[in-house]
């Protein structure tokens, strides 16, 4: 258990220290870019069109929500910050030094913050939110934080939603990086066991995750998971900054929603 928590601390200051008008004609070479039919700057939305549904923030959690359950009624993702083309620098694995580099004018990819604890990072400002930022390591959540969350999951289906992600955004690493096999084998030689070889489940020992940077660098990131939308159901707003949202007697329906734009 030592060893597992060691591991854990480990990996986390890793991805800590790593974590620190329509527009398709500006799309990079050799992305999937199809998502782009139905991106929309903010301001070229009217403030009276109706949906079933409004989806504040195109992250992680926004891209893969409005491409699965809602992708029968009709929807608008807000997204805060621009689509990946105008920063392409976040769509290549050498972009990572960005991260470090770039300031935060209030417009670009990198939003710095500090956390409650005081401690200095970074998240996205972009569609497909953190994971267009990050350093790309993925892997599923602990067993554990489904039996506690005080929900009754269908372990069935968050096996299936798990490999509906996976199959866009996940690369198997072939630890090109001679860092990233010495560290790997480093923590073999320390007994941090069992070897589990490359493996995407929450496990004690020592595992090779999932990236969701390909074997050619090139990011794959939530924002790929848009693909997957119907676009007759779905408009996309980006730059759009929610300000107020107004509800009727009943907490499930949205009446009104005013939003910004830059």
């Amino acid at each position: 258990m030592e060893h597992s928590k060691a591991t854990i601390l480990i990996l986390s200051l890793m991805i800590s220290i790593f974590q620190l008008g329509v527009l398709s004609s500006h799309a990079i070479p050799n992305q999937d870019v199809r998502y782009m039919k139905f991106v929309h700057n903010a301001s070229d939305i009217t403030a009276k069109e109706e949906y079933e549904y409004i989806i504040i923030g195109g992250g992680t959690a926004g891209c893969p929500l409005v491409a699965t359950h809602l992708s029968k009624f009709s929807v608008l993702l807000l997204e805060r910050g621009s689509d990946p083309n105008k920063y392409p620098s976040v769509l290549d694995e050498q972009g990572l030094s960005n991260v470090f580099a770039a300031e935060d004018d209030g417009k670009n990819p990198f939003q710095r913050f500090i956390s409650k604890d005081g401690v200095e990072n970074i998240r996205g400002r972009i569609l497909g939110g953190g994971s267009m930022v990050n350093a790309g390591f993925y892997s599923r959540g602990h067993r554990e934080v489904f039996e506690t969350a005080g929900v009754n999951w269908d372990m069935e289906l968050v096996e299936k939603a798990y490999q509906w992600v996976e199959q866009t955004v996940v690369t198997r690493p072939t630890l090109n990086n001679a860092w990233q096999a010495a560290f790997r084998s480093a923590l073999l030689e320390a007994g941090v066991v069992p070897d589990n070889g490359f493996n995407l489940r929450h496990l004690v020992g020592t595992k090779i995750g999932g990236s969701i940077f390909d074997n050619k660098g090139k990011r794959r990131g939530a924002v790929e998971l848009l693909n997957k939308a119907k676009p007759k159901n779905l408009k996309v707003a980006i730059q759009a900054t929610v300000q107020k949202i107004l509800f009727s007697g009943y907490s499930s329906y949205i009446l009104g929603l005013n939003y910004t734009w830059s």
